[in-house]
């Protein structure tokens, strides 16, 4: 098992594929504590999110000999484990969601900006905080998808089902209107602004 700890993810699914079961737990460790925080931003309800989770690694196995080839398992797990919370919730509720734009969405502070965290007031946190609340639940986990668990735009495309030109004007949209609430804060404030979201370009080809 130690050697195969160094193997990339598309191999460890490969080597599953064609019979070695064991690694597929080394797949479910690099992946279970993202998988988790992301089914809980989907949904509160953490038992749910963590049965959801063994669901989906239980069909793997199940379905082996029927699964495809993947270069993303990352992506794979993402999807699957979207699918299955929306679907779970849905039977609880009694009440069909006609696409997951329906999702509430909620993130709190992100992760993505642990790296300036201790550069910012209560204050200021809190009007970041405040800023990102105002988005749509979609800008949301497109921001999520993309700052936290820095996934690029085909990837978020295809989660949240839009084509890819789609997804950065999304994504540009949600950080358009984070600069615009902010733009009147203190000169600092909004260099740690810029430096969050420096790779987002102005405009959108």
């Amino acid at each position: 098992m130690p050697l195969l700890a160094k193997e990339k993810d598309h191999e460890l699914w490969a080597r599953f594929l064609n019979g070695d079961e064991r690694v597929l737990s080394l797949i479910y460790l690099r992946h279970v504590n993202a998988l988790f925080d992301y089914g809980c931003k989907i949904s509160s309800d953490q038992e749910l999110v963590k049965d959801a989770i063994q669901d989906i690694f239980c069909t793997i196995i199940r379905n082996r000999d029927s699964l495809s080839y993947t270069d993303n398992i990352r992506l794979y797990l993402f999807k699957a484990l979207k699918r299955k919370v929306i679907r779970e919730l849905q039977k609880k509720s009694n009440y069909q969601l006609a696409d997951d734009r329906q999702i509430n969405f909620e993130i709190e502070f992100m992760h993505g900006f642990d790296h300036v965290d201790t550069e910012l007031s209560d204050q200021q946190k809190n009007e970041l905080i405040n800023a990102i609340e105002s988005l749509t639940s979609r800008q949301k986990e497109a921001i999520y998808l993309r700052f936290t668990r820095g996934m690029d735009y085909e990837e978020i495309s295809m989660i949240l089902n839009l084509n890819y030109q789609s997804a950065r004007a999304l994504i540009h949209r949600a950080i358009s209107k984070l600069r615009t609430i902010l733009k009147e804060k203190a000169n600092h404030f909004n260099q740690i602004l810029l430096s969050i979201f420096q790779n987002i370009p102005e405009r959108v080809l």
